[in-house]
């Protein structure tokens, strides 16, 4: 007892320091029950009266001199909290509670709060029967309480962030994220120790305190406690599946027991057969469970639980590959760096796409979506374990015991080993007897889809034996009838118009992978990550109708990358970049020999949407490529050729326009222009740089072909990515003319037109290599009227438009700035 007493003086001595020098917000509420005759009165200052139903009585609290309240079962405090609704919401979203408590005896629930102002439903928070904190929505604590010990519980809520418990300072349940305005919102009032149906027996508090902001890990330890040692977050008997097949399915999860490893399953809810699988100790207390469900049905929905042999979860479902002869519809979600410390928008990313895909095809996801495809980075730091809970596990378990995912590695999880302890994928790994490269590369095929994983974080040696697998392993795709399509995932990008920098990994991918890519026609589409964002590009193949999709998917939490940076560059191989978070949906038709991938906006801090499409990539095989088009005419004007060509004809629309100019068989001429360019912002609102552009008006140099007898040709691409036969060559004997502005080195900037021009008018530049490309304007008096910042350009031919903003009238001159130099022209305004 005397001990007991020593250590009570000591911790009231620390908690005292503690506030002197404390960091803790302010309390919106708070009740310490020091005074017998008044048990519901707050701290002054702190809130109003608690306001009783049912019995408490005065009892002795955690040390001398200290009083505490013991609740009656049955009975519970009404408090008026006065926070006002945030969060985002309608209600209160983000508060945090404080409990220093104790109960008598185990055996019986006890109640901490209820949300339900009329304490019309059961209970939100317990103490089950054997000391485990939590409820059924949010999961419940591996750590159980002992009879009549002093704890300090602090319950901090953000809702679509977080839900984390804290025991005497330390984290203890890393419960599921709540909704929004869901369960755990708070309306005016809460009910404390409340609960409708008699699970709240008898509990003793001796304070009680409420914030309008969810407390951190470092203000709850600062909260202290009464010295329990708890264990690190675990999230346990979450399923988290992958490696699935036609006939297996691999099913993991956390569980601090490793006595046994166990999956009840079935094609029903009756789980007849069980399986024993493995379990690993990664670092104490995080053991990772694996069972391997080998001689299954293809395409089958199974329902299964798991657990240790004496404590299961609740029963999920999935749904088994079907096999090659299969010829419905197979779905896929695509994720890339959901990493980030703050949850909140990967939790919105995976929330939405849970909702989303549960209203377009139904609420049973595991029956109309086949799995997850993930570019990488799903930690900050791969070397820290309690990441891979905290920022993937936990976030995408609203999918993971439905859905199986499949990942390729990002730059962040470095290669360590956690990554691939927890990743099973040896069954589809490229290099099964290498352990440098085991799992790091691996393909799967999908009805008529094959993917593969790729590694860009192994260069070198490891990196030329992944190219070469690449080409064998593409070559029998092109031989395999059941094969449409390939689908490639990896890491980092070639090219980035939000994020444009270099380093190995980058100058591999676009230097070893890409050119491999080109010679295969039924790669459709490399997908990646890197920069969080959303971007979408074509890259020409050196194949027939064999042009692919390149597809920026790293917006799936990571912090955006932002427009307005001197990382940004425009290439013209891209065609729609957006800084925002979203998922995709990729859904392939084997029937039709076709696929989509649907692009979904989740939007960003402060304008979260709820999943509008905002880009649709596809591809029809069966599809006719668009007719063959008709140079009409081409005219010179001054230093130019003005290029008329026929309508567009076609299925589809137009996308693109390739032209080439010879002479003498020698290719002058040879670029690909776009209709669209979706680049940068203007008012907050996307922009698209091409809007202007028409395809069947184009202007060309002259003087970028010198004189003499050309032959012009062109073809048309639409957007599913197939091009028409070339048009008849034209011929053009071109005279000598005004000479453009050049400056020897092949930088061409060439006049105006119209020149003069009233609302608007068009420059024409060429740039003979990849360069840094701005225009600046002047008047009369050489004052500087506007800077145009055209980016990053490749080698090409370019227009830029003008309009009619702050230009004086009179003379102007403008000036094309490059790498290389500086060219000026004259116009005029009228």
């Amino acid at each position: 007892m005397l001990l007991k007493k020593l250590f009570s003086v000591s911790l009231a001595l620390f908690f005292i320091f503690m506030n002197a020098q404390s960091t803790i917000p302010a309390r919106k509420g708070w009740w310490k029950f020091q005074d017998p005759a008044n048990l519901t009165s707050p701290e002054q200052g702190y809130g109003q009266p608690l306001v009783l139903t049912g019995s408490h009585t005065a009892v002795e609290g955690p040390w001398a001199d200290n009083h505490a309240v013991m609740i009656g079962s049955g009975s519970y405090y009404k408090m008026n909290h006065g926070i006002q609704p945030n969060g985002g919401g309608n209600y209160v979203n983000e508060y945090s509670l404080m409990v220093d408590f104790k109960v008598p005896a185990l055996g019986v629930w006890h109640s901490f709060f209820q949300t339900s102002v009329n304490n019309g439903n059961d209970g939100d928070f317990f103490i089950n029967t054997t000391g485990n904190i939590g409820v059924a929505a949010v999961g419940y604590s591996d750590y159980a309480i002992e009879p009549d010990q002093w704890y300090r519980l602090v319950i901090s809520v953000k809702n679509g962030n977080h839900f984390t418990c804290y025991l005497d300072g330390k984290p203890f349940l890393s419960g599921i994220t709540q909704d929004i305005d869901g369960r755990f919102s708070l309306e005016n009032q809460l009910l404390v120790f409340a609960d409708n149906d008699g699970e709240d027996g008898e509990i003793v508090c001796a304070e009680l305190a409420i914030w309008n902001q969810s407390l951190t890990a470092a203000q709850a330890m600062e909260l202290g406690g009464y010295g329990h040692e708890v264990n690190p977050v675990v999230m346990t008997k979450v399923p988290f599946l992958q490696q699935e097949g036609t006939n297996m399915m691999t099913v993991c999860w956390h569980d601090i027991d490793g006595s046994a490893t166990i999956v009840k399953y079935g094609t029903d809810s009756l789980l007849t057969d069980k399986l024993e699988g493995t379990n690993e100790l990664i670092k104490e207390p995080y053991r990772w469970h694996t069972v391997k469900l080998t001689g299954l049905q293809p395409g089958t929905r199974y329902y299964y639980k798991v657990g240790n042999g004496t404590a299961f979860s609740r029963v999920y479902s999935f749904k088994t590959l079907p096999d090659k002869s299969y010829t419905g519809k197979l779905r896929f979600i695509l994720l890339g760096d959901t990493h980030c410390p703050d949850s909140t928008a990967v939790n919105h990313v995976l929330k939405t796409a849970r909702e989303k895909i549960s209203e377009l095809y139904g609420p049973d996801i595991e029956n109309h979506v086949n799995g997850i495809f993930h570019s990488g980075d799903i930690v900050v730091d791969g070397s820290i374990l309690e990441q891979y809970t905290t920022e993937f596990l936990r976030p995408i378990s609203v999918l993971s015991p439905y859905l199986p995912t499949m990942a390729v590695a990002g730059n962040h999880e470095g290669e360590n080993s956690y990554f691939y302890r927890y990743m099973k994928l040896d069954d589809y790994s490229a290099f099964p007897q290498n352990p440098d490269l085991n799992e790091k590369i691996w393909s799967i095929q999908a009805g008529n889809g094959l993917f593969i994983g790729m590694n860009s974080n192994i260069t070198g040696t490891y990196g030329n034996q992944e190219i070469n697998w690449l080409k064998s392993r593409l070559n029998e795709a092109e031989a395999d009838t059941s094969i449409d399509f390939v689908f490639l995932f990896m890491h980092h990008f070639p090219y980035s118009e939000l994020w444009n920098v270099s380093d190995e990994s980058i100058e591999w991918v676009k230097n070893s992978v890409v050119p491999v890519l080109k010679n295969f026609p039924k790669v459709r589409e490399l997908h990646y990550g890197h920069t969080h964002g959303y971007e979408r590009g074509t890259l020409l193949s050196n194949k027939e109708d064999g042009d692919f999709n390149i597809i920026c998917g790293g917006g799936g939490g990571g912090g955006l990358d932002p427009w307005e940076s001197s990382d940004n560059h425009d290439y013209n191989d891209i065609n729609k970049s957006f800084s925002t978070h979203f998922f995709q949906v990729l859904e392939l038709d084997a029937s039709n020999h076709s696929y989509s991938t649907t692009v979904y906006d989740v939007g960003s801090e402060g304008n979260w949407k709820d999943g509008k499409i905002m880009d649709v990539i596809y591809r029809k095989n069966d599809q006719l490529a668009p007719q063959q088009p008709v140079i009409e005419n081409i005219t010179t004007r001054n230093d130019s050729l003005y290029i008329a060509t026929s309508e567009y004809k076609g299925v589809d629309s137009l996308m693109s326009l390739h032209l080439q100019v010879f002479r003498s068989n020698q290719l002058l001429v040879d670029t690909v222009l776009q209709g669209m360019n979706i680049y940068g912002l203007n008012q907050g609102l996307p922009v698209n740089r091409n809007a202007s552009v028409d395809l069947n008006r184009l202007a060309l140099p002259v003087s970028s072909l010198e004189t003499g007898s050309c032959v012009f040709k062109i073809r048309y691409r639409d957007h599913n990515l197939k091009w028409s036969e070339w048009s008849a060559d034209y011929n053009v004997t071109l005279n000598s003319s005004d000479a453009a502005s050049a400056d020897g080195l092949g930088y061409m900037l060439y006049q105006n037109f119209p020149n003069p021009f009233d609302d608007r008018t068009s420059i024409t530049y060429y740039i003979p290599e990849k360069s840094d490309v701005n225009f600046r304007i002047f008047d009369l008096k050489s004052s500087l009227v506007k800077t145009i910042d055209e980016g990053m350009k490749e080698r090409g031919l370019y227009t830029l438009i003008l309009k009619d903003e702050e230009f004086p009238t009179g003379t102007l001159s403008y000036q094309m700035i490059t790498s290389n130099g500086v060219l000026t022209r004259k116009m005029v305004k009228n």
